[in-house]
């Protein structure tokens, strides 16, 4: 058996937790029973869901972050890092272990759901049962991922945090149950209507399992397991063309299938992008192991070692350029801006990581970004000069042209500094060697 995961069964078992758990549900069941006012078994079941909600959804997912984490606060998790187990057994023996008592209580609470649920509540039960469970897997794969992306970072968060999220997810989970299920409800996607509870079946199932392929690729980044970043672009595509399904054939003004396919790429990439270039790790020294691959024509080694942003802005650039050739001006005008924004903005970031001593860097680049999109041109269209509230803050939806030409020369302004400030780190670095030496 996998190794992680029989150590977790072991912590999350034991002969009490195994009696006790159905004894407290079947007192729960009764209890509602007794409480029904003659409504029949319809209680219990919308009882069980709310249990099925509380303890996979929310006790699960947190347990799946905790997995990880829980090993960084207690200073194991290298020791973790260092044995034998591969990526793929350590991603599905915590993904199962940390959360397998959780199933245990949650997989009751569903029986019970659809035993007093079918032909007693206006939804369908089966598939309602199943969005559940999908939806449960993907909440699961993506807290450890979370997880493992923030041991990448040596970010601990403590429990408060944790709980108010719990809660405010148990607050918004409930009522959307009724959004998924809605009978009359229908998706347009390609032209082609599904039931709602269909389509939300299919892509919570599709999406748990890039949820879960993305927590395998970040532990193979974590145990230091090399691989090429294909699953990134792959993702990047599949984005592109699931939320291009919505976009295309819609009256009155549908995108054309190419058109809606570069939007949603460029969407996709530019989200994602912001998204790893705060995860991920960055800086100097990640720049010059890169320039040493290139220099020993490591080329391999340096595809297996290269950030996830660069190729998910990359993406972005190649979709902005492909709307310039089938759009319209004004939004090939602004999926260039919308690129461009994403370019300085990491380059901004780079300035500030590539400092001789970088001290919170993520913190310091979302206070310059506060300022350049929301304080200064806010305070400047305070003051009637508009004119140089655009040139911080300009406007990409406006008429192509001057727009654009301002975000690119502040593109080029940023990465010209963060190069800058690149020679000068790597001229210093050496010196500082040498001394260190000659000590």
């Amino acid at each position: 058996m996998n190794p992680e995961l029989r150590r977790h069964l072991w912590l999350e078992f034991s002969a009490h937790r195994l009696v006790a758990t159905p004894v407290l549900i079947a007192l729960v069941a009764l209890l509602v029973l007794a409480m029904s006012d003659g409504n029949g078994l319809r209680p219990i079941a919308i009882t069980a869901a709310y249990g099925f909600l509380t303890l996979v959804m929310l006790w699960g997912t947190h347990n799946a972050a905790q997995s990880v984490l829980e090993e960084v606060r207690s200073r194991t998790w290298d020791t973790q890092r260092m044995s034998s187990i591969s990526p793929w057994a350590m991603t599905w023996g915590k993904l199962a272990g940390a959360t397998s008592f959780t199933w245990y209580g949650g997989a009751l609470c569903l029986v019970l759901f659809v035993l007093a649920g079918m032909g007693r509540l206006e939804i369908p039960v089966l598939k309602t049962a199943a969005v559940m469970l999908a939806g449960a897997l993907l909440l699961q794969a993506l807290a450890l991922n979370v997880a493992l992306i923030g041991a990448q970072r040596w970010a601990t968060p403590r429990a408060p945090g944790g709980l108010v999220f719990l809660l405010l997810a148990l607050v918004l989970l409930g009522p959307s149950i009724g959004f998924v299920t809605e009978a009359k409800g229908a998706v347009l996607w390609w032209g082609w209507q599904f039931l709602r509870i269909d389509f939300i079946l299919a892509s919570l199932i599709v999406f748990a399992a890039w949820a879960a392929f993305g927590a395998y690729r970040s532990m193979c980044s974590e145990l230091q397991s090399r691989t090429a970043p294909w699953a990134l672009v792959a993702f990047l595509a599949f984005m592109a063309l699931y939320v291009a399904g919505f976009l295309a054939f819609r009256r009155p003004r549908a995108l054309g299938p190419v058109e809606a396919v570069l939007v949603s790429g460029l969407g996709a990439s530019v989200a994602l992008e912001y998204l790893l270039v705060f995860s991920e790790r960055t800086g100097a020294m990640t720049l010059r192991r890169l320039m040493a691959r290139a220099e020993h024509r490591q080329w391999r080694r340096a595809l297996e070692e290269l950030p996830g942003w660069p190729i998910a802005l990359a993406a972005a650039l190649v979709c902005a350029t492909g709307m310039i050739l089938v759009a319209a001006p004004d939004m090939a005008g602004a999926a260039i801006g919308g690129a461009l924004f994403a370019l300085r903005d990491a380059a901004l970031l780079h300035i500030f990581a590539f400092a001789r001593q970088p001290k919170r860097v993520e913190a310091v680049t979302l206070l310059y970004l506060a300022l350049l999109y929301w304080l200064v041109p806010t305070l400047l269209d305070a003051m009637g000069v508009e004119s140089l509230a655009r040139l911080v803050l300009p406007n990409i939806f406006a008429p192509p042209g001057p727009a654009t030409a301002v975000i690119a020369a502040q593109a080029v302004l940023a990465v010209t500094i963060a190069a800058w400030r690149w020679r000068r780190n790597d001229r210093v670095a050496p010196q500082a060697a040498r001394g260190a030496g000659s000590t």
